[in-house]
């Protein structure tokens, strides 16, 4: 009897000892994942799904980084705006109609993804000054859309009910663009009065 009962509760120590382990294997994921860098925000990631989207599909030819992040900084600094230099049309892609009218369905739908992540943003981050990048990715967003209606307007013509409201979500991403590109202007002036006035 005093056996059985030193093998049972040997046999409980073995099971607590490997419960033990099995739980410190299990915290060590989740230390990883704290570790682990932030998801970009919903403006950033809308964008950046937007342009890698357009480009995948070919309604924007490859355009370097470069030139892109150039292109949109003159609408940064609300300068005359620059078209960007495709190398390959999409027109030149000999797509039948029905395609191209899907491919633009397809486009309206990401514009207006973009947009509406842009407006709940611009409201929830009232106040906060850091909105460059989202500013940035954006225009970028908004050159691309741009550059995507003239290569489906080489194919469809200008009277597509599709195209339209295409035009249309890309005129709503402008303007909540243009809010975003006011309010980085706006605290751009703010901040450098408030150094004037340090400085004075």
């Amino acid at each position: 009897m005093r056996f059985r009962i030193l093998c049972i509760t040997a046999a409980a120590m073995l099971a607590t000892g490997c419960a033990t382990v099995d739980m410190t294997e299990m915290a060590v994921p989740v230390a990883a994942k704290s570790d682990a860098p932030a998801e970009k925000n919903i403006v950033l990631r809308a964008a950046s799904k937007l342009y890698a989207a357009f480009q995948s599909k070919g309604f924007v030819g490859k355009t370097s980084k470069k030139k892109m992040q150039s292109a949109a900084s003159i609408l940064l600094n609300g300068l005359e705006e620059r078209e960007l230099t495709q190398e390959n049309t999409y027109a030149e892609q000999g797509r039948p109609y029905l395609v191209v009218l899907e491919d633009i369905t397809y486009a309206t739908q990401h514009v207006s993804r973009t947009a509406n992540a842009a407006e709940v943003y611009f409201e929830m981050s009232e106040g906060r000054q850091k909105l460059r990048k989202e500013l940035g990715s954006l225009e970028e967003a908004l050159l691309a859309s741009r550059a995507a209606a003239t290569s489906f307007k080489a194919v469809v013509g200008a009277d597509s009910s599709e195209l339209r409201e295409f035009n249309s979500e890309v005129d709503r991403l402008k303007r909540v663009t243009d809010n975003f590109g006011q309010r980085v202007r706006d605290m751009a002036a703010a901040e450098m009065a408030a150094r004037r006035a340090k400085e004075s």
